[in-house]
């Protein structure tokens, strides 16, 4: 069963950006004040951005020393990214980069939403992203992020989310969830016997490797789900859907957008249409999707993307060669290259 869409004072739920003293106000009836400055070590920096859902604002726990509880657990969630980047929050800033806590939901102790490193709105930048959820241990805050044990082994024995969507997504991010097979049973981010355009080949989700990332236009410009799961939106523009092989896929710059806050849906589902979404940062050239996938793997590494190169989605098998370049081929039907036309058989 699907969550309805989150509630957030002065928002709509296409754009969930509210600060923590208007949602704290909010809460408590109360009219927005100006927001005191934040003391933890994270959450006040100028590149940090702390979003809030009015509800969960109010139903987190107070952590020991913080001057809000919002506050506290963003500073902890802000910690969990670097560390998994391993980097600081001053060669973000240096490279115009800020993270986004979007906090969407608190229940008994835990809290869940989205973490984001925005890119700055240059070629060859993207931004990335991780589902997040965390709980209140001896004062202080325990994050994991998804596609760690921590992360997996938090939300399993939380009363966040839908009970089956808890169950499922726990499961479905557990390192080592993905097998080493060559079929990855996602089709491609179009309808199922329809075609678009790839207009560029295996690439990275940024400026490098891993050559985890295809971008298609053209045909009905509709972005689909490439197989079942749940889907989640990151922001507006951004859809992950984590499908329950270990596997999920990313789908960016959508515009004409639906905002999906984890549910339920099926492969062809209707995400967007082909756009220039900026949502999260990076650059585009023109409208197109940009599909990535990601697998959940290695403890080590939360659920990060994977090389296209060698595995079979929608029915192609996917070759990389120098960024945007490559093809994939399907036996007895033949090869397409950049810039040709790419039928979608299905997960």
């Amino acid at each position: 069963m699907a969550r309805s869409p989150v509630s957030l004072s002065h928002c709509t739920r296409f754009a969930p950006l509210c600060t923590i003293a208007a949602a704290l106000a909010l809460a408590a009836g109360a009219v927005p004040a100006a927001a005191e400055p934040a003391p933890a070590a994270h959450s006040g920096a100028d590149n940090v951005e702390v979003l809030v859902d009015r509800q969960a604002a109010a139903d987190l726990p107070a952590a020991a020393g913080a001057s809000s509880a919002p506050d506290a657990l963003a500073d902890a969630v802000v910690a969990g990214v670097l560390g998994e980047r391993s980097t600081e929050l001053s060669a973000l800033a240096a490279a115009d980069r800020d993270v986004r806590v979007d906090i969407r939901e608190s229940a008994d102790g835990a809290a869940f939403g989205v973490a984001i490193v925005t890119a700055p709105e240059a070629e060859g930048e993207e931004p990335y992203a991780w589902l997040f959820a965390a709980e209140l241990r001896g004062g202080a805050w325990t994050v994991g992020l998804e596609g760690d044990e921590t992360f997996s082994g938090l939300l399993a024995g939380s009363a966040l989310l839908d009970g089956e969507e808890r169950a499922a997504l726990a499961a479905s991010t557990a390192p080592g969830r993905a097998s080493a097979s060559q079929a990855t049973g996602v089709g491609l981010p179009f309808a199922t016997g329809t075609s678009m355009v790839m207009t560029g080949g295996p690439h990275g989700f940024g400026s490098g490797p891993p050559y985890s990332s295809v971008d298609f236009a053209g045909g009905a410009g509709q972005a689909r789900a490439a197989a079942g799961g749940y889907a989640y939106s990151l922001c507006t523009g951004w859809t992950r859907v984590i499908h329950g092989n270990g596997y999920s896929t990313d789908y960016y710059h959508l515009e004409d957008y639906q905002w999906l806050p984890g549910n339920d849906v099926g492969a062809g589902h209707y995400l967007g249409t082909q756009g220039n979404s900026l949502c999260a940062g990076g650059s585009t050239t023109g409208a197109h999707i940009h599909f990535s996938l990601r697998a959940y793997t290695d403890p080590d590494a939360a659920g990060w993307y994977v090389p296209l190169n060698g595995l079979t989605l929608g029915g192609w098998t996917f070759v990389e060669g120098a960024a945007y370049g490559g093809h994939a081929y399907r036996d007895g039907v033949g090869t397409v290259y950049p810039g040709g036309s790419m039928y979608n058989y299905g997960p």
